[in-house]
């Protein structure tokens, strides 16, 4: 079988992941889509952590019920696993709402620490899809401008982004139209109706974020590859440290299925970026 007749995970086989259990879920704000759900080591404390963050194209379909399973893997690896939901097209989360769910949810952490013996010096975010968004918006939100409602002076600093299958040059994505009607809610308009929201809200704006990337794209999932390139070669002329790493026979659920090989592409990814950012916090 060649690559091109490979069979590929769907959003419906994606939705059909297994429920796992978080070790504790805890709200960030009054609105029901405002929790998270923590996911713990067995390992001594204290533990690294990975902020995850569920993609599904921004849509208030797609729940951080599916990434259950990664989220345990990864604190079967040593991790404290924050798997954030937050507000999305079509439950709330036109902008700002969605950005402020995901920075809040990111800032929460910093009550959960002591309790749970987190270490947050050299947090990973870490996300898939519309997720790989928040996850780099995150490392690079204290850039936004300050007359933008999603600056904040004092965010939870981030060590280094993981992000999986991202959406992350939003100008492109808008003008490829992925996710178009939800992306457009969420971002409060195209880039020339809403060019603050951009400013503020997308990675590309934010260059350089000033922390390591890896970006790892299934070599079938075709537009999404475009758009990270596209990321990427201005992430890079603004001097930022990336990586994209290319999973063969890939397209766009299989790095978030545990059984598939390419997660453990993932798996050592994000180990290798824990340990290169750990080294360079503790020089």
């Amino acid at each position: 079988m060649n690559e091109t007749e490979t069979t590929l995970l769907t959003a419906e086989d994606y939705m059909r992941f297994p429920v796992v259990e978080p070790d504790h879920r805890y709200s960030y704000g009054t609105d029901s889509q405002q929790f998270g759900e923590l996911y713990l080591p067995a390992s001594a404390p204290p533990h690294p952590v990975i902020i995850l963050v569920h993609g599904g194209g921004y849509r208030a379909m797609y729940d951080l019920k599916p990434m259950g399973p990664v989220a345990r893997a990864l604190a079967d690896d040593g991790f404290a696993v924050w798997n954030i939901e937050y507000r999305r097209a079509g439950n709330g989360g036109d902008f700002p709402h969605m950005f402020l769910d995901a920075g809040a949810a990111a800032d929460h952490l910093g009550r959960l620490a002591d309790r749970h013996s987190l270490d947050l010096d050299s947090v990973l975010s870490v996300g898939h899809s519309a997720g790989g968004h928040l996850a780099l918006w995150l490392a690079g939100r204290h850039k936004a401008p300050a007359a933008s409602p999603l600056y904040a002076a004092d965010s939870l600093p981030i060590g280094g982004v993981v992000a999986l299958a991202p959406i992350a040059d939003i100008r492109f994505a808008v003008e490829k139209a992925l996710s178009s009607d939800a992306l457009l809610l969420v971002m409060g308009g195209g880039p020339e109706a809403a060019p603050a929201n951009y400013a503020a809200g997308s990675p590309s704006d934010l260059l350089p974020l000033g922390k390591p990337q890896a970006h790892i794209v299934g070599t079938q999932d075709i537009a999404i590859m475009q758009n990270v390139k596209h990321y990427l070669a201005a992430a890079v002329s603004a001097g930022d440290e990336v990586e994209l790493i290319e999973a063969p026979r890939v397209g766009h659920f299989e790095i978030v299925s545990i059984g598939a090989p390419a997660f453990r592409m993932v798996r050592e990814t994000i180990c290798n970026m824990r340990a290169m950012i750990k080294t360079g916090t503790d020089e």
